[in-house]
């Protein structure tokens, strides 16, 4: 089910014109199974044109207030950007593991729906390699499902 608050962003990220991939947990229910979470994890460009559009909409979500983030630490793709808390928290990343530079994984991504809003996810095999890359427990878990994905989607 589609959380309120996260269609709220994303609606806000997209009339900002900001790129983003929705990566995660919540990709990995977009392809194969849903799976308890505590956040959903957003992928952007860190530039600063990402940037400029990320904190307008934290702007608006959050009355006017840009709770002391700036350009630079949205650049900063070495930063997650923690909005929110568990379980309806927001993890704004600016890189993730495993694939390569933000536009050529936005060039793959594949376009969907989070409840009402348009949305893009990382491609799936972008997922899992990102998985394969990580290497925590749930992420192997995540991977048996995601390789059944695939086998899937080629039969079809």
């Amino acid at each position: 089910m589609a959380h309120r608050d996260y269609e709220e962003f994303f609606e806000l990220l997209n009339a900002n014109g900001v790129k983003f991939l929705i990566v995660g947990a919540h990709a990995v229910a977009f392809y194969a199974r849903p799976r308890a979470t505590k956040d959903i994890d957003i992928l952007h460009g860190a530039t600063e044109e990402s940037a400029v559009g990320i904190l307008k909409a934290i702007r608006a979500f959050f009355g006017g207030y840009d709770l002391g983030l700036t350009i630079d630490d949205l650049c900063n793709s070495d930063l997650i950007v923690q909005l929110g808390v568990a379980p309806v928290r927001i993890d704004l990343m600016g890189s993730i593991s495993g694939i390569g530079s933000f536009q050529d994984t936005w060039s793959k991504r594949t376009p969907g729906k989070y409840g009402v809003i348009d949305v893009s996810y990382i491609s799936l095999d972008d997922l899992i390699r990102n998985k394969e890359k990580t290497n925590r427990e749930q992420d192997k878990a995540d991977l048996k499902y995601l390789r059944r994905a695939k086998t899937r989607k080629k039969v079809k």
